[in-house]
């Protein structure tokens, strides 16, 4: 059996449900907590395709839902062969932010659209026949005639085409090899930004000088939540003030001193143009 290595995203907004239908398929579990993805969380599974006498061994990445952090997304975008494109079934703006937001993002990443399905998500809270769902059938068969894709409607609770929609994705997967684009020019910033932004920039900063997402990514996630730095709401230059400062602190456990220091001092740079 040939043994592929692919790695898929799921995009969408908050609490569509992206983190859920990763650990349904991972763990075939599930849970009403809902815990906010700071960065993105990763997992691996492998798929074996016997007919095809394939193996595929998936990296799965849940990246964070809040717009804004185009940097953090992009970058945990990178390398990635196929995407889910998720909205909830419950709230129509998540499905106007598909068109508008994720998938120009992801084009932009990968230097053309990588095979996308669409997930609308949340099954088993909307009615068969309610004109809600009628809303989002008809939507979503409008945006896979602009992108030659497919659509599910699923349930994490229930895992209700769940399993079906990561084994398409993988074939597909399987056919599409991504465009690595450089993010060096994330150091230069010359005008005034927001914190959100600054944090966007850290962030990726981390992930550049320790070695990529699967490493950081955990580490982002314990930090950004023993800080209380809500990453949904407003964040204050008090917020990366403790953030920059942490950081040093983590970096000087992998880093020797003199790199530290320069990459502490460029923080410090970035954080003076928030206004």
């Amino acid at each position: 059996m040939k043994t592929f290595k692919k790695k898929i995203v799921l995009l969408g907004d908050g609490a569509v449900g992206k983190t859920s239908l990763v650990r349904r398929f991972v763990f075939n579990a599930f849970s009403d907590e809902y815990i906010v993805t700071i960065g993105a969380n990763f997992k691996k599974k492998t798929i074996e395709y016997p007919k095809l006498d394939i193996q595929l061994d998936l990296m799965i990445g849940d990246l964070i839902g809040q717009q804004g952090f185009e940097n953090t997304q992009k970058f945990n975008m990178r390398g990635s062969s196929g995407a889910f494109i998720v909205c909830d079934l419950t709230r129509k703006d998540t499905l106007k932010s598909l068109d508008r937001y994720w998938i120009p993002l992801l084009k932009d990443v990968l230097g053309s659209v990588p095979p996308i399905i669409f997930l609308a998500n949340k099954l088993d809270l909307v009615s068969p026949d309610s004109e809600e769902l009628k809303f989002f059938r008809k939507e979503l068969i409008e945006l896979c005639e602009k992108y030659d894709a497919r659509y599910y409607l699923t349930s994490a609770k229930t895992g209700e085409n769940v399993e079906n929609a990561f084994r398409e994705i993988g074939i597909y997967a399987l056919k599409f090899e991504p465009e690595m684009k450089s993010m060096d020019s994330i150091y230069i910033v010359e005008n005034e930004i927001s914190a959100q932004k600054a944090l966007d920039i850290f962030k990726v900063q981390l992930y550049m000088e320790l070695g990529g997402e699967e490493f950081v990514n955990p580490i982002l996630q314990k930090q950004i939540s023993d800080l209380k730095i809500d990453v949904r709401g407003n964040i204050t230059v008090e917020d990366l003030k403790m953030f920059v400062e942490r950081m040093r602190e983590i970096e000087r456990s992998f880093l020797p001193e003199e790199e530290v220091q320069k990459f502490y001092i460029k923080r410090m740079g970035i954080l003076s143009r928030v206004h």
